[in-house]
């Protein structure tokens, strides 16, 4: 579990800067108001996400690998970051709807229907918690596996001690000739 701690680490420092992207939306008017241009708005959250891998990546470089780190090590890294975070994101999605903004799914159906791009039964049909989780849920797998990849091609150690890959020759075999001595 050890070697897994940096990445829980940055999961929940994901985990709560997300909690905290909600609330600053709500408190922008994201959420009543403006909720037109929420989905704008909650876009720019996947900077802070980019943040949050690279310096995950990093610090997994210095701290666990001594500075050395080969591609596949930091792309593994920011899988298993990208799966924590997936694993906490149904909280985040619990507490944006049923806690900080509870009549989220209200106003966005009001919005859409007002706009006209569908009626009132197939906007209350397709806006609700579950299509908002798996929504979600394959968008941080996807942003996360994407993200990881290019995050782990630019942090991967450049000048690390080359690992001869040529073929080992077998050892050669030495044969020794037995001196017989002669017994007088």
């Amino acid at each position: 579990m050890k070697n897994f701690s940096i990445e829980f680490k940055w999961a929940a420092i994901a985990t709560l800067s997300a909690l905290i992207w909600v609330f600053i939306e709500k408190m922008l008017g994201f959420h009543d108001e403006k909720i037109r241009y929420e989905m704008g708005f909650a876009l720019l959250f996947n900077v802070v996400l980019i943040l949050i891998y690279w310096l995950e990546i990093k610090q997994k470089k210095n701290e666990f690998y001594k500075g050395v780190i080969t591609l596949r090590q930091a792309f593994m890294t920011g899988i298993a970051t990208c799966v924590l975070i997936t694993v906490f994101y149904p909280l985040v999605q619990y507490t944006a709807f049923y806690q900080i903004s509870p009549h989220f799914m209200d106003s966005l159906t009001q919005a859409i229907t007002e706009d006209g791009r569908m009626t009132i039964e197939e906007s209350q049909k397709n806006i609700s918690f579950d299509m908002f989780l798996r929504n979600g849920i394959s968008g941080n797998l996807s942003f996360g596996i994407v993200c990881s990849a290019i995050m782990a091609y630019f942090i991967q150690s450049k000048n690390k001690p080359q690992i001869n890959t040529q073929k080992i020759n077998k050892a050669e075999v030495v044969k020794v000739k037995k001196v017989k001595k002669n017994r007088k």
